[in-house]
């Protein structure tokens, strides 16, 4: 079979969308912005605009969660660990505090119950702090009575299963193991925790937000003099170096891409097909959302599930073209990525500009999904 080109896609659809990014940049507000699109296992198309280049790392912010677990789907595969399996069974001391009932599946569905757990930078690059703040953590709901996003807590206590049965560090072990294997590894690639000295070119993020946005930020938005910064120490290599799970991958939209037409193809049969399936594609959390509408997520992956539950929530990155099955994350800035088994396309977007919050509507992303997924039309 030849491999998939630009020709392969809508040409007409193609020029929609560079056009689309190319006006987020020239005519505002994106510093820089860059996309990707797969198909067949190979990245067919990439382009940027403004400060960016193709190949110009980008921090991928919370679709990092999506690439973490890549490394968890591989213990599962193994049979080390079980997604019904309880943190505790791994994680010394988690138990304290009532969470002995916390299972990895908790923890990796947003359903463990202790979403705001306090961790930040500097602290959680210290494994031995980070092992004492799981001890001392409390819940706030019951494991698995609601959905409510964990955005850094429960990645660190999913990175530290990795270390505890893997005997690896969660970074080395998700570069060894599956980013060099997929042939994606590196920060043109994908990286998580790239040593300070290799960090080059890394395209800092940027906020432009209107003043009620600005107002209503948590203070680990607020540096001391007023300006905003990028929270968990990702705007500076020793905070990108630590590997912050959550949200710390730097990457391009096209290593994004061809990871997510790995989650699609399993090339070399990286891991057990069941496992596979599961995490992409069986949903185990159908519960209201905090935005409005409701919210479907496998182990580590939003679904698309039925367009009339997308618009406005945490679902409305996807747009209402992609098919139901499509999986993928969003994050801070709007950088977001998919894979759509049905068409086989899978799309990447980062930018280094933050003009919206998470609990903000992305309707750039909606736009931007919606001329993709006519790419194959």
């Amino acid at each position: 079979m030849e491999p998939p080109t630009p020709d392969s896609l809508n040409g007409e659809a193609l020029d929609a969308l560079c056009e689309r990014v190319r006006k987020e940049v020239e005519e505002g507000p994106l510093e820089a912005a860059s996309f990707a699109v797969g198909l067949d296992g190979e990245v067919v198309f990439a382009r940027a605009y403004g400060k960016a280049a193709p190949d110009t790392p980008i921090v991928v912010m919370s679709p990092s969660k999506t690439v973490q677990d890549a490394a968890l789907w591989l213990l599962m595969s193994e049979g080390a660990v079980r997604p019904e399996d309880p943190v505790a069974r791994y994680v010394p001391g988690f138990a304290e505090n009532g969470k002995e009932a916390v299972t990895i599946e908790h923890v990796m569905t947003h359903t463990g119950g202790f979403p705001d757990a306090p961790l930040d930078w500097p602290d959680w690059a210290d494994r031995d702090k980070r092992l004492r703040a799981f001890s001392a953590w409390t819940l706030s709901s019951a494991p698995g009575s609601r959905y409510t996003y964990h955005p850094a807590s429960g990645s660190w206590v999913l990175a530290e299963i990795i270390t505890q049965v893997s005997g690896m560090d969660h970074r080395e072990f998700l570069r060894e193991r599956v980013l060099k294997p997929l042939g994606v590894d590196g920060i043109r690639g994908v990286s998580l925790g790239e040593p300070v000295a290799d960090q080059v070119k890394v395209l800092e993020h940027v906020y432009v937000l209107p003043a009620d946005t600005l107002a209503a930020l948590p203070p680990l938005f607020n540096n001391r003099d007023g300006t905003v910064r990028t929270p968990g120490g990702l705007g500076e290599p020793e905070g990108r170096a630590a590997g912050f799970p959550g949200a710390g991958c730097v990457g391009t939209p096209s290593g994004l891409a061809r990871l997510y037409q790995a989650y699609l193809h399993n090339p070399g049969g990286l891991w057990d097909p069941a496992v596979l399936a599961d995490a992409t594609g069986r949903i185990r959390v159908d519960m209201p959302g905090p935005r409005g509408g409701r919210v479907t997520r496998t182990l580590s992956m939003y679904i698309a599930g039925d367009p009339a539950d997308r618009p406005g929530g945490e679902l409305a990155f996807f747009g209402p073209a992609v098919s139901p099955r499509t999986f993928g994350h969003d994050g801070q800035g709007g950088n977001f990525v998919w894979a759509d088994p049905d068409s086989g396309l899978s799309f990447a977007f980062l930018t280094n500009t933050v003009t919206f919050m998470p609990w903000e509507s992305n309707g750039r992303a909606s736009e931007l999904s919606t001329i993709a997924a006519g790419l194959r039309s």
